[in-house]
């Protein structure tokens, strides 16, 4: 093949057109080169979706173990997870206007645009759905324990820990102060 400086001379040529088979090699190299970038595309657009998806149900769970919200656990899932949706449905979005019409376009395949969109839409309630029985079921639980403890007039019957604490505390020291006074030959009976 040519180096590079006999292939740009031989295009900045202008008097000698190229052959057949350098117009037909170059045609060739530049229909392999959109391929290769189409499926490069592709590749990015199912990884940026699959990363989405994962993304989403980690996240939901990260911001439960740090007693985030519910509200704002389901907004950032949701988000994440429709993200690739969005993007495809965006990228082919089209309106134009005119003073006799106007048309709105949503690309070549807005179908798998939908796709992700659903898809995102189950992921994200699926990996939120889990946290938000757990958080329900919470709050009624909690919401039984405060009405048992009212129905009992509260839990004036139990001693505080603070006072259990103390009275171990003393009893210790007592243990303490007797076993020493027993095994110390100085100390004299009164």
């Amino acid at each position: 093949m040519y180096p590079n400086d006999q292939l740009e001379e031989l295009l900045d040529n202008q008097e000698s057109s190229p052959n057949e088979d350098t117009l037909r090699y170059l045609q060739h190299i530049e229909n392999r080169l959109y391929e290769d970038i189409t499926a490069r595309k592709r590749i990015d657009s199912g990884i940026l979706f699959l990363a989405c998806q994962v993304g989403s149900c980690s996240l939901s769970w990260l911001l439960f173990e740090l007693r985030v919200t519910l509200v704002i656990i389901q907004v950032f899932a949701a988000c994440i997870a429709l993200i690739p949706g969005l993007i495809h449905i965006g990228d082919g979005f089209n309106f134009e206007a005119s003073s006799e019409n106007w048309r709105i376009r949503f690309g070549d395949k807005p179908l798998i645009g939908i796709a992700k969109l659903l898809i995102g839409g189950a992921v994200s309630f699926s990996g939120t759905s889990r946290i938000t029985k757990e958080v329900i079921l919470t709050h009624d639980t909690i919401a039984e324990t405060y009405k048992e403890i009212r129905a009992n007039n509260g839990l004036t019957w139990q001693l505080p820990s603070m006072n259990i604490s103390l009275l171990i505390a003393l009893i210790f020291m007592a243990v303490v102060i007797y076993f020493k006074s027993l095994g110390n030959p100085n100390v004299q009976d009164k």
